[in-house]
């Protein structure tokens, strides 16, 4: 119910943590707007709106279409099974409830 009272008060009532930074604050309230024609990217400059954000100042956009951005986020693996940068978790021993409703009877 909580959830649920927050999406209706809208964007502009959240409180965003503190390590959010006011740019990306303000990024994501333009871009959550209840009205659709308000929104960051929906005006008549549509997309360079949202480029021209303070937020994406200095973001090199031409590189990003042209993909010759490097990931600022480059892990070394070593090959195709390494898993080492994933989380570790228990196996899942729940069993699955027992379908009854017979819907699969004609395959």
């Amino acid at each position: 119910m909580k959830i649920y009272t927050s999406i209706l008060r809208g964007v502009e009532k959240v409180d965003f943590p503190k390590k959010i930074r006011k740019r990306a604050e303000d990024l994501i309230r333009r871009l959550c707007r209840l009205n659709p024609m308000e929104r960051l990217g929906n005006n008549k400059n549509g997309i360079n709106d949202i480029k021209k954000h303070k937020w994406f100042q200095g973001f090199n956009w031409d590189g990003l279409r042209r993909r010759q951005l490097v990931s600022p986020l480059w892990r070394q693996v070593s090959g195709p099974t390494d898993h080492s940068h994933f989380d570790v978790f228990p196996p899942d021993t729940d069993m699955p409830p027992v379908e009854l409703l017979g819907w699969d009877q004609d395959f």
